[in-house]
């Protein structure tokens, strides 16, 4: 056996194994001292091929049929000739990520999936997309499936840790519990506006009873002597004093009802009793027992929040989503899912009509994230919203996009024309 065929067998070897970097070095070696070397031909090509280069793929075994008249490479380009399609449906893929249309994503990286063409970049973005769904357990099947066929791929080893370090890896959401929470949340909700009717109706006429008995006083006090102008008066105060004792003995911390909230893990409670009783006068025991709550929400339940948040985002709820990436937000500093958070606030903003907010969450992207996924759209949207309120920074942002992303599908006419202005 010559050198190039020993060199292919190792290439083959190393590529079987996860090196395709490698891989690739050893083919370079291989087809150098024999260019009629079709094995390492054909296997340089695939390594093109699963990455994506479908340029340079097809230009290899056109080589190798025309020098070589190797059969194996004229049926890899018959093969490549619907890749084109699925080039420009993962193009379009990577759009809709960016536009956070993760449904509409998965649908045409499905399509992709079927051929090995673009395998690790089709797979590590269906990753992505699951993720963003908070599917870990199929996120990390597409991982895995980049790190068979390239074990050192940088974006794959990033996503699985992160998976890791926030202790995604083995958990899935399961869409009976979404629902069944879904109808909890509902039910509360709705219990709570009943009480909140019932309450604005007794306080209505306990306001009503009050001004009459306040009116019948006065008269009272006009028509009747000093001493009984006295005894209405000790008998008002004496009322007042029920009311207060009333609503002194409704304001006990309630002890048994928060750790119940803490030990069930219910986030959006535990949430409330942090704002209602965080600058109270407690007791050592009531203290801690409100420090459990916090810890517990700041180390899970921002997750929790960013989720629901993504959830009431697919379908098109607007304000709830907002309510709960709000909350993601104020408890996310430092987590996976904190920079994703600020952008979909700024969107959810922008949705609603409330571009002072938008504008100030996709500037804080800009400012602490602008290497991160969504800079490109992020700083378009920025200078479109400043356009018609402070041109220097539409056109300042406008060409930070053109000079950091020279080749983005965002450098459009809408950029080079506010530019020209």
């Amino acid at each position: 056996m010559d050198k190039s065929s020993k060199l292919y067998n190792k290439a083959l070897e190393k590529y079987n194994k996860g090196y395709i970097d490698k891989a690739e070095e050893i083919c370079e070696k291989s087809i150098s001292l024999n260019i009629n070397n079709s094995a390492s031909i054909n296997l340089k090509g695939l390594l093109y091929y699963i990455n994506g280069d479908l340029d340079n793929c097809r230009k290899l075994w056109k080589m190798n049929f025309q020098i070589n008249k190797d059969r194996v490479s004229d049926k890899y380009l018959q093969d490549t000739k619907d890749d084109q399609k699925l080039l420009e449906l993962y193009n379009t893929a990577l759009i809709l990520i960016k536009e956070l249309k993760i449904n509409e994503a998965l649908i045409l990286l499905r399509q992709c999936e079927k051929s090995h063409f673009n395998y690790i970049n089709v797979n590590n973005n269906l990753a992505l997309c699951y993720i963003k769904k908070g599917n870990y357990i199929k996120a990390l099947e597409h991982l895995d499936n980049v790190l068979k066929a390239d074990n050192k791929n940088k974006i794959a080893l990033e996503s699985k840790k992160n998976l890791r370090k926030y202790n995604c890896t083995k958990r899935q959401i399961n869409l009976k519990n979404i629902s069944l929470t879904a109808i909890c949340v509902f039910l509360v909700f709705g219990i709570g506006i009943l009480i909140k009717i019932n309450s604005a109706n007794i306080s209505k006429s306990l306001k009503s009873s009050k001004n009459k008995i306040m009116t019948s006083i006065h008269k009272k006090n006009s028509d009747s002597d000093k001493t009984k102008s006295n005894t209405d008066n000790v008998a008002l105060n004496k009322q007042n004093n029920e009311e207060k004792s009333e609503k002194s003995k409704n304001e006990v911390f309630p002890y048994n009802e928060i750790k119940k909230h803490i030990d069930e893990k219910d986030f959006n409670k535990i949430h409330n009793d942090l704002i209602k009783w965080n600058n109270k006068d407690l007791s050592i025991n009531e203290k801690s027992l409100l420090g459990q709550g916090k810890d517990l929400i700041n180390s899970a339940g921002g997750e929790y929040f960013y989720n629901k948040g993504y959830e009431f985002l697919t379908k098109g709820d607007h304000n709830n989503t907002r309510v709960y990436l709000e909350r993601a937000y104020e408890y996310g500093n430092g987590k996976w899912y904190y920079p994703h958070a600020i952008y979909l606030l700024g969107t959810t903003y922008q949705n609603l009509g409330d571009m002072e907010n938008a504008i100030r969450y996709y500037s804080s992207y800009d400012n602490r994230f602008n290497n991160d996924e969504y800079e490109e759209i992020v700083l378009y949207n920025l200078a479109l919203l400043y356009k018609n309120i402070d041109m220097n920074k539409a056109k300042a942002y406008g060409k930070k996009l053109v000079k950091s992303f020279p080749e983005s599908i965002y450098n459009n006419t809408n950029i080079q024309n506010l530019i020209a202005k």
